[in-house]
């Protein structure tokens, strides 16, 4: 079946198209998942990072597929600033997305600088350590601890050296989503794009710590509503 909708997912820092595979299965027929490995991340480990969002999306705008083919887009954390730039370039170009979702992230200008932990590898490592997403095993690897720590300095360093100016306008719908016990970027904070939105469609506080989309179904389910043909299609339309 030919797809008409396609969902792209956008990674967290250090992150790979890995993490978002399984969603696949809960999509609704007609829905296509679409999750980019940016360069110098997991398959894409030997190529150099970059370290600007404007720079990220231009190696992701020929990687989109059909212009005709309506887009949802999702990112969580460093993810939700690139989905949220790649938006606004999508809008410049006149094919917006049907949506926006905006996980664990508050607009640039609430934004903290990064730079300390990104040119500081232990502390940039104690940092993951805490939030839980690596395993212990691979953190404790010399070799793996290498690998890791490279994509995680460009991703910390991008989020240094973004702008802290208020965020443009968001034209599409806008759906937030935050973790109630999230240390690094609490409700209160990604509560913030409310003010740059257009067509704001709310906060959704789900359960769980700064990776909360991955420790329940909660965020694929809403995912997989909104990814739904008939619904993004119709009650998110322009």
């Amino acid at each position: 079946m030919n797809p008409t909708t396609r969902l792209v997912c956008l990674p967290y820092a250090g992150g790979s198209a890995d993490a978002y595979r399984p969603w696949s299965a809960g999509l609704p027929d007609g829905c296509d998942l679409l999750t980019p490995d940016l360069p110098g991340h997991g398959r894409r480990l030997p190529e150099t990072p970059l370290e600007t969002p404007a720079a990220i999306v231009a190696d992701l705008l020929p990687r989109l597929g059909d212009p005709a083919l309506p887009l949802v887009l999702f990112g969580h954390s460093m993810g939700a600033l690139l989905a949220y730039e790649l938006c606004q370039t999508l809008c410049a170009h006149g094919t917006p997305p049907r949506a926006l979702v905006l996980s664990a992230l508050g607009p640039p200008e609430v934004l903290r600088a990064e730079r300390e932990l990104a040119d500081d590898a232990d502390a940039l490592l104690a940092h993951v350590a805490r939030l839980g997403a690596t395993p212990p095993e691979v953190l404790a690897s010399p070799a793996m601890r290498a690998l890791v720590l490279r994509p995680l300095q460009a991703d910390f360093r991008l989020l240094a050296a973004a702008p802290r100016t208020p965020a443009r306008t968001v034209s599409v719908p806008l759906y937030a989503l935050a973790g109630d016990r999230d240390p690094v970027h609490p409700p209160h904070e990604v509560a913030q794009w409310e003010r740059h939105a257009a067509r704001w469609q709310g906060l959704r506080v789900l359960p769980g710590d700064h990776f909360f989309p991955w420790q329940g179904d909660a965020v694929p389910r809403l995912l997989a509503d909104l990814a739904h043909p008939a619904k993004c299609l119709t009650a998110h339309s322009p």
